[in-house]
């Protein structure tokens, strides 16, 4: 099955998580998410001087709400969407699997597989979920 967005993600070894790809500069030694092709975000370098970095896919959630109105294609309400620091420093918009109770500021989260249709097509989306252990 084909990765909604290949470019931020890939399947983990076992198939049950995500991990993020990220990108760290040679020449400032920082770590950008996502890996683009247009060289460093933080520095300036060339993109010869940034390298992909996988990142684990694990993150704390800083906050949370639920949208319940239609504000983009593509995405079908209730959805549940917050803020979470996926590296130190890091802080990023992200979705998160299933309703608003399974959530509480400041937890530990888990980027993880979830189908779902575009169109004619079934995908892998990246989701957060609570993170297990």
């Amino acid at each position: 099955m084909e990765l909604e967005k290949p470019d931020l993600y890939r399947l983990s070894e076992d198939g049950r998580t995500l991990v993020l790809r990220g990108g760290r500069c040679a020449s400032c030694k920082e770590l950008s998410f996502p890996l683009t092709r247009y060289g460093c975000p933080k520095c300036g370098a060339e993109p010869d001087q940034v390298s992909e970095e996988m990142m684990d896919g694990r993150a704390q959630l800083l906050t949370f709400l639920t949208i319940h109105t239609k504000l983009i294609p593509g995405m079908t309400p209730p959805v549940v969407v917050g803020e979470a620091e996926i590296a130190p420093g890091m802080i990023e918009e992200i979705m998160l699997d299933g309703t608003e109770e399974r959530y509480s500021d400041g937890m530990m989260l888990q980027a993880v597989p979830v189908e779902i249709t575009k169109g004619e097509a079934t995908m892998i989306a990246c989701r957060f979920a609570p993170a297990e252990g």
